[in-house]
């Protein structure tokens, strides 16, 4: 039988149980989500205007969106902390809160990297979190997957079928030169002509040749 633990532990751990679940009342408050969603947005479009030419030719400038970018940056860590705070490892169990500390793990991750300038307007993502309509959107297309997969699956193999077919029926044709490329020479040349195809990359080309 475990042990429990005396009342004066308790009584000592009651004032961070009860400043655990203040903090959690402020951050999870309508005002406090709702100027997160705000510092998203904001986030998100200046990133989009740091790469215009007046700010990347100004180093002045540049320095200046940089500095702005941190100080999101640290107010997310903020917010993602205290939810941590809160919630604990139940946080975890909420795939949309666990996808948010990701996000902003990363990007501290990569705040040395020269590479961290492309890959932190991942930080948008975030609204998705936030959005209900982008929630309900994501839930329904995980719901779906499994039948997506099927999908995905059944095209794939009618696509292969038409390969084999393609290659059977037109393989030769690029070593008698009546066509300019090897498009059917071997099955991995049938599936990248008919992908080309598929997408209408120039497919016209291909037609006449053929």
């Amino acid at each position: 039988r475990p042990l429990r633990p005396p009342p004066a532990a308790l009584a000592c751990l009651a004032p961070l149980d009860r400043a655990r679940i203040l903090l959690g009342g402020i951050v999870n408050h309508n005002y406090i989500q709702n100027a997160i969603l705000l510092l998203i947005v904001i986030n998100a479009i200046l990133m989009g205007v740091a790469t215009f030419p007046f700010v990347r030719e100004d180093p002045a400038i540049q320095s200046g969106f940089e500095a702005l970018d941190e100080v999101f940056l640290v107010l997310f860590t903020i917010e993602s902390g205290t939810q941590l705070l809160y919630r604990g490892w139940t946080l975890f169990r909420d795939g949309f809160l666990a996808f948010d500390l990701l996000i902003v793990v990363a990007s501290w991750t990569l705040v040395g990297a020269q590479v961290f300038r492309a890959f932190r307007i991942f930080r948008a993502m975030r609204l998705v979190t936030r959005i209900d309509t982008l929630r309900n959107l994501v839930t329904a297309l995980f719901d779906v997957f499994p039948k997506m997969s099927a999908i995905f699956t059944l095209l794939m193999l009618i696509f292969y079928i038409f390969s084999v077919m393609m290659t059977t029926l037109f393989k030769g044709m690029h070593g008698d030169g009546l066509v300019e490329e090897p498009y059917f020479e071997s099955i991995w040349y049938s599936m990248f002509t008919l992908f080309q195809m598929m997408t209408m990359d120039e497919w016209a080309v291909i037609l006449f040749q053929i």
